[in-house]
């Protein structure tokens, strides 16, 4: 149930907003899912329904919820920030609690036991299960998973499809569509999800306009995901010219090359870091390839997987 404190310096239509914003990341108002009338939350917590309105409207601006004539507000799918984006914000927001609770004159032990007391408020009862996202390259297991885990509002793993079948206990396995096939035969007992996984189309278009002699560059965190993401990228737009990749671990002088060979470059989001500097010094297009969940797919997990 929300509560709002009428003694605290933040405004009642700020609390609000932040109270709605976590009911939403905690899984209780999923994608799809009205919110209480402004007049009914209102009652609920006491205050006046513009107030409920105004708290809405901002959560509307940030692309949680949608106005819907006659339906009220609706929470939307939203697209799971990036594990960097997510640890960025966060220790924000960790630094800004930090200050807040040594103004309060709290010891080093008295800011520990707060947070310890804290992080066993928010465990989720029951025992924890294992779900995994499997795919052929690690880079794609791990994005896989950060946005699988969103979607069930539960920690789900990463793995790569050659290890699925020594996993030893297993509740739940996602899996790109291509591979469910794979999977059903490692692990028939298990309940998988075939996910469908995209990729920016602006990007692809790019890649798709490359004539030869161009080339394509493509740099990786890992060397697993050169050779497959290559040949995903030729079968989603026709490019039959080289690619020109290596994991972003390689000497500089070979990422170098491949930045002065190449017409275009894509990175992946894992080894956007260490990338941008080289390409700073250089004139050539570049782009982050970030393989998405489609969200019809996000929505057949919530519904085969959630709980």
């Amino acid at each position: 149930m929300i509560e709002l404190d009428r003694n605290a310096p933040l405004p009642l239509a700020d609390q609000l907003v932040e109270a709605v914003r976590y009911e939403i990341g905690a899984g209780r108002y999923r994608p799809g899912v009205r919110l209480p009338s402004t007049r009914a939350l209102a009652d609920q917590v006491g205050i006046s329904f513009h107030t409920v309105r105004k708290a809405y409207q901002r959560l509307a601006e940030e692309g949680l919820v949608d106005v819907r004539r006659g339906g009220g507000y609706v929470v939307v799918e939203r697209q799971a920030l990036s594990r960097s984006e997510r640890l960025e914000r966060g220790a924000g927001v960790v630094e800004e609690a930090l200050h807040k609770l040594v103004g309060l004159g709290l010891s080093d032990d008295e800011v520990d036991y707060v947070v310890e007391e804290g992080l066993q408020f928010f465990e989720r009862p029951g025992a924890a299960r294992t779900l995994l996202f499997a795919a052929a390259y690690r880079e794609l297991a791990e994005s896989g998973a950060e946005q699988a885990g969103a979607a069930l509002q539960e920690r789900v793993g990463a793995a790569l499809l050659s290890d699925v079948g020594e996993a030893e206990a297993l509740d739940g396995l996602v899996v790109p569509l291509p591979d469910l096939r794979a999977a059903r035969r490692a692990r028939p007992e298990a309940e998988i999800v075939g996910a469908v996984v995209t990729y920016p189309l602006d990007v692809l278009e790019r890649v798709a306009r490359l004539m030869a002699p161009e080339a394509l560059g493509l740099v990786t965190r890992g060397a697993d995901a050169v050779a497959p993401l290559s040949d995903e990228l030729r079968a989603r737009t026709g490019f039959a010219g080289d690619v020109l990749g290596l994991p972003v671990d390689a000497d500089r002088r070979q990422v170098e090359a491949v930045v002065r060979g190449a017409s275009l470059v894509l990175y992946t989001p894992q080894a956007r870091r260490r990338v941008r500097p080289v390409l700073q010094h250089h004139e050539t297009p570049s782009a982050e390839i970030a393989p998405r969940i489609a969200p019809e797919s996000l929505a057949r997990i919530r519904d085969v997987l959630g709980v």
